[in-house]
């Protein structure tokens, strides 16, 4: 089972997992470009647990690739 599969802390992922998962997560927006979504259903959407859906999240929206919503739904920016 990959890394960031399983329900352990984010101190057990490496950087090449999150990096990987981070990629993998960016492809999904890419191929569904209207997707907007919130930390609890990223994570289960995605079978993550919502601390490491969130790491990834952050991270996309740091990368200015995603923007996080007033509501806190995350959506790709449209300066992608």
């Amino acid at each position: 089972m990959p890394p960031y599969l399983s329900a352990h802390s984010a101190s057990t992922y490496d950087r090449r997992s999150f990096a990987t998962l981070v990629q993998r997560i960016r492809e999904e927006f890419d191929e569904a470009p209207g997707l907007e979504i919130d930390v609890n259903d990223g994570a289960r959407f995605w079978a993550l647990d919502p601390f490491m859906c969130e790491l990834v999240l952050t991270r996309l929206h740091d990368l200015k690739f995603l923007v996080r919503t007033a509501a806190g739904r995350y959506r790709r920016s449209s300066t992608v």
